[in-house]
């Protein structure tokens, strides 16, 4: 990998860190099960079923979303999007 491209993925991370904080679903604060911390990163995951993958349409099926504490890493699954607290 080039120093450019090294340079490009650590300012993406910076980035993503810097942009992302608490969050709320249903207008309840978001809070780690785990630790209690309220601060994340938001991400997106396929939920794959062996049926759409059989016959080639994963593209079909539904996302959750997830956020993943920023001080202990647990990752928290959600059916709908959370809102980023302005």
């Amino acid at each position: 990998m080039t120093f450019f491209k090294k340079l490009g993925k650590g300012f993406k991370g910076a980035y993503q860190a810097l942009s992302s904080d608490e969050y709320e679903i249903k207008n309840v604060k978001a809070k780690c099960i785990h630790c209690g911390h309220n601060n994340f990163e938001r991400g997106e995951a396929q939920l794959n079923t062996a049926g759409m993958t059989f016959v080639n349409l994963d593209w079909a099926n539904e996302n959750a979303y997830l956020l993943s504490c920023k001080d202990c890493s647990y990752i928290m699954w959600f059916a709908e999007q959370p809102k980023k607290i302005v």
